[in-house]
């Protein structure tokens, strides 16, 4: 782990009536900030080894790759239904398609990280919600996990120097253990709005 720097700290925005505690809580949520990107860096840098020996193996076998993703990929067909059907939802919007690593089911991390750099589209949030997200503030919202269970989640807004994200917090421990989500599990993430509210969906495929 390095050191905290001056750096890291200039998305930091000081309140007047901060007190010794406040200002002692900033530095561990900057610090865990960037002890997670050095994890996700790490995990991304992992994966891509994994994902290019893979790769050479199958070319020296004169395969084509295990896995393959649909160029455009559609909303599943059941889950089309629970979202306008039974909960009169519009507006699907796929967020993310992503292959989980281990921080994303660490128990001890207890959040889903999704990187701007692997965004489909940033439309799914309108100009209110990307306001609070820029001012740090978590935005709640309902979840629908693969189980069709619904969960209330945080979303989040991250800079971690170069790279930004966003990030699902609060119960995603209990959505892991409840949908046996594991390493290399490839999941999508939909957004989607009832009486414009905004929800997710998260589809394990």
């Amino acid at each position: 782990m390095e050191l905290l720097s001056s750096e890291d700290f200039k998305n930091t925005k000081i309140e007047p009536e901060w007190t010794a505690m406040d200002y002692l809580l900033e530095v561990v949520r900057v610090e865990q900030e960037k002890m997670q990107e050095q994890i996700f860096m790490k995990e991304k840098k992992n994966g891509q080894l994994k994902r290019k020996r893979r790769i050479q193996e199958d070319n020296n076998k004169n395969k084509r790759p295990i896995t393959s993703y649909p160029s455009k990929p559609l909303l599943p067909e059941g889950l089309k239904r629970h979202i306008v059907e039974n909960m009169g939802g519009s507006n699907c919007v796929l967020v993310i398609q992503k292959q989980l690593f281990f921080s994303d089911v660490n128990p001890q991390a207890s959040r889903l990280l999704i990187p701007f750099s692997q965004v489909e589209s940033h439309e799914f949030l309108n100009e209110s919600e990307v306001e609070r997200l820029k001012k740090k503030e978590a935005i709640k919202a309902c979840l629908v996990e693969p189980s069709m269970e619904e969960t209330e989640i945080n979303f989040k807004w991250w800079d971690m120097r170069k790279n930004s994200m966003y990030v699902i917090t609060t119960s995603w421990n209990s959505i892991v253990k409840n949908n046996r989500l594991k390493v290399e599990d490839v999941v999508q993430l939909w957004s989607f709005r009832v009486n414009s509210t905004l929800y997710f969906a998260l589809q394990k495929l």
